[in-house]
């Protein structure tokens, strides 16, 4: 057995693991789930909808308050 031989193995050894490395990181990235919006910012807009619904609520008694 030559050098060259053993070289010649090592190399399709590398390729096979690479090809392994290689696939279970596509796997790995299919499986996550990428959100159109972080987390901060959909709980930042809810806050915000909230205040602004409190707001309008808030003036709306207002108003009927001096109405009475």
């Amino acid at each position: 057995m030559s050098i060259n031989t053993i070289f010649l193995f090592l190399l399709v050894i590398a390729a096979y693991f690479n090809l392994y490395l290689t696939l279970k990181k596509l796997k790995i990235q299919r499986n996550k789930t990428k959100l159109p919006i972080s987390s901060k910012e959909w709980r930042e807009k809810i806050e915000d909808e909230n205040f602004k619904s409190w707001l309008s609520n808030r003036e709306k008694l207002n108003y009927k308050r001096k109405d009475k």
